[in-house]
């Protein structure tokens, strides 16, 4: 499903034009492209199936969560066709600085079969995409559930990166100091380390936007102990993701995602908490 879960460890992600693929390719990823093809994901994995509609966007080293950590392609080979609907689509697209790397977001819901008329489990996904051979391919995606939206989605936003330059050598550096300052103290690094824009995803709850109210759903929430060991990584550039493990009274795994700035400072703009 769009939505799922259970990292063990810490898994950090950092992506570079110059060590995956062709630079004049990786230009000519967007933020409008991106969000047509998780639009064209969606609508396939209504007409065709989650199985078949998985199986065709996903990269080759991708991972799901099902419920660790696995192959993405082995992981729905193995899976039987279901005749359970699963809808979504996305209300925000971003990209890299370099067109590269991207994610996106949005509200899923899904009922047991078609003849259903009405979905009974409701959620929004954070997917990670990356631009292979003139096309986005999913990575990774995570996901979280609360209870029915009251009301309709947000308009679709785009959002392109530009920012300064960073090397591969000390892009993760930066991302993983990012981390693990916040990760220490959620509530009181978070003024310092959160974009103006950030978006938090609470577990069982709807997501909050904005600094300011992401700062007051963190300090009324439990706080998680953050969990790190060492993971895989990739070197890159102006973009990177960090999933692990947390443990509460139900432990779970966390997605944040960072973003270069214009000033060049790296930022948190988003986070997701998903029980197990």
């Amino acid at each position: 499903m769009k939505f799922s879960s259970c990292a063990t460890g810490l898994i950090l992600f950092f992506f570079s034009a110059s060590s995956l693929f062709a630079e004049d390719q990786a230009t000519t990823g967007s933020a409008k492209s991106l969000a047509a093809a998780e639009t064209a994901f969606a609508q396939e994995s209504v007409e065709k199936g989650m199985r078949s509609a998985f199986l065709h966007v996903l990269s080759d080293d991708s991972i799901v969560f099902l419920p660790g950590p696995q192959n993405g392609k082995k992981a729905w080979e193995s899976k039987p066709a279901s005749e359970a609907v699963l809808q979504w689509h996305p209300v925000l697209a971003a990209t890299s600085t370099g067109g590269d790397l991207g994610y996106t977001t949005g509200p899923w819901s899904s009922k047991k079969s078609a003849a259903d008329k009405e979905p009974t489990d409701f959620g929004h996904f954070v997917s990670i995409w990356r631009w292979e051979d003139g096309k986005w391919k999913l990575l990774f995606d995570l996901g979280s559930d609360h209870p029915r939206p009251a009301g309709p989605s947000p308009e679709l936003q785009l959002v392109e990166n530009h920012a300064p330059h960073e090397s591969p050598v000390t892009a993760l550096p930066s991302m993983l100091a990012l981390d693990r300052s916040y990760g220490s103290d959620r509530v009181r690094h978070f003024s310092s380390v959160a974009a103006d824009l950030i978006r938090v995803y609470p577990p069982q709850a709807f997501p909050v936007t904005g600094r300011e109210a992401a700062a007051a759903a963190l300090a009324g929430a439990p706080k998680p102990n953050i969990r790190r060991t060492q993971g895989r990584g990739f070197t890159g550039r102006r973009f990177g993701i960090c999933l692990g493990e947390y443990t509460a009274a139900i432990p779970g795994d966390y997605l944040r995602i960072g973003r270069k700035n214009r000033a060049g400072n790296w930022k948190l703009t988003l986070e997701l908490l998903h029980p197990r």
